[in-house]
């Protein structure tokens, strides 16, 4: 009878691990957005659920760009019509809304935020309503307006007269960040700009915890853009050599985490399409997951202009923040040749790219492509010999 327990045991345990390791391969369209719209992934949901991949990004007019746009307020009822007919469809793979970051308002606009947190909310809701597991946060802005809400106005040096503070002259000569579209509130410091950003998303996140307990939330950038540190070591996170900029995701990032329910769970998945190099994707993981808030990494830092890990959040930092990777089919050129993969993106290189994203996350692997025809039934761009072959051979793998 012991014998019958103790492997009875092993084997749960064993299971256990063996579901922990389970990856996901997520597709995220890049073309238009009408492949991912929730009228093509109904009419088409036959063919959809049948391609090698886990789950997918999907965008819609009544939630996309308007969970963060300025003076928007969300509506449940228009939501949920765009979106029902999803209800009880791909019962087996992982769906995600998107939502794109906008500046809704200034930081200490409390009525503007409150609405964004309840437009958070609202989406919760309807994932949880609707079987999708979560929401995916694109924090890269496209349009000049909407970088205010990542990156902080620093003076230029031609700006520093003998009234500027020494945060201000130490912020001026170390980020770029001093053009017309970055963002400050004069009556605060930097510092009180990140901790009011923290503040605010972390009541975001409470808020949709609040109606969907078991919200997964992948951001695309992470905290890592922000962190003076993160090339520190051949840490390989930008292309070396370039300044820090978007200081304001990592207090965005920071506020998430602490938001954080018991059965949530928050992705890093610190886009980048440059890496193909094993080491690229084992350091990306280690800082991204452990390094970035480590002591040593933070307190040389001078958070009167630089951004920081706070203390309170570097002990349970790699216990709530999980890894994932995001890779490309394109090419992309870069002024440092390890970097740059123009010549490194065939079938061949995409694949074995695929892998090694798989292989270093902790769950999700974002696919984002363009001129291919995933979720279409191969209109516009068919998809060439081999590749349908590949993606088979890496999702049964995986």
């Amino acid at each position: 009878m012991k014998f019958i327990i103790y492997l009875t045991l092993t084997l749960l345990l064993l299971f256990s691990s063996l579901q922990a390791k389970e990856k996901f391969l997520i597709l995220a369209e890049g073309n238009t957005w009408a492949p991912m719209m929730p009228k093509n992934l109904i009419e088409n949901h036959k063919r959809i659920q049948k391609l090698p991949f886990s789950g997918f990004i999907m965008v819609g007019n009544t939630f996309t760009h308007k969970v963060m746009k300025p003076h928007t307020k969300l509506n449940y009822d228009k939501v949920w019509n765009e979106v029902k007919g999803l209800k009880g469809l791909y019962r087996n793979k992982h769906k995600f809304f998107k939502v794109n970051i906008h500046f809704p308002a200034d930081y200490w606009d409390k009525e503007a935020w409150e609405q964004v947190k309840n437009n958070f909310a609202i989406l919760a809701k309807v994932a949880n309503n609707l079987g999708f597991k979560g929401i995916a946060l694109d924090d890269e802005v496209y349009r000049d307006v909407d970088r205010q809400m990542i990156n902080f106005k620093f003076p230029s040096r031609a700006e520093l007269n003998s009234t500027s503070t020494a945060w201000e002259r130490k912020g001026s000569e170390k980020n770029p960040s001093f053009d017309e579209f970055a963002y400050r509130n004069p009556k605060y410091t930097f510092k009180e700009h990140c901790d009011k950003l923290t503040a605010t998303f972390k009541e975001i996140m409470k808020a949709m915890v609040e109606v969907n307990p078991k919200l997964t939330m992948l951001v695309y950038h992470g905290p890592a853009l922000s962190h003076e540190n993160s090339n520190k070591d051949n840490q390989l996170i930008v292309n070396l050599g370039l300044p820090r900029a978007h200081e304001l995701l990592g207090p965005i990032f920071t506020g998430l985490k602490e938001g954080l329910s018991k059965e949530a769970t928050l992705y890093d998945m610190g886009e980048s399409y440059k890496y193909r190099r094993t080491v690229h994707f084992r350091n990306s993981y280690q800082w991204r997951k452990y390094n970035i808030a480590k002591d040593k990494y933070n307190d040389d830092l001078n958070e009167t202009y630089q951004w920081v890990v706070p203390k309170k959040d570097r002990k349970s930092w790699s216990e709530d923040v999980n890894v994932g990777f995001m890779v490309f089919n394109k090419g992309q050129k870069s002024n440092y040749k390890e970097f740059d993969t123009r010549n490194k993106s065939t079938i061949n290189d995409i694949k074995s790219t695929l892998e090694k994203a798989l292989k270093y996350s902790d769950k999700y692997v974002l696919y984002y492509y363009q001129e291919q025809d995933w979720l279409l039934p191969n209109k516009k761009y068919p998809l060439k010999k081999g590749w349908m072959r590949m993606m088979k051979e890496v999702y049964n793998k995986k």
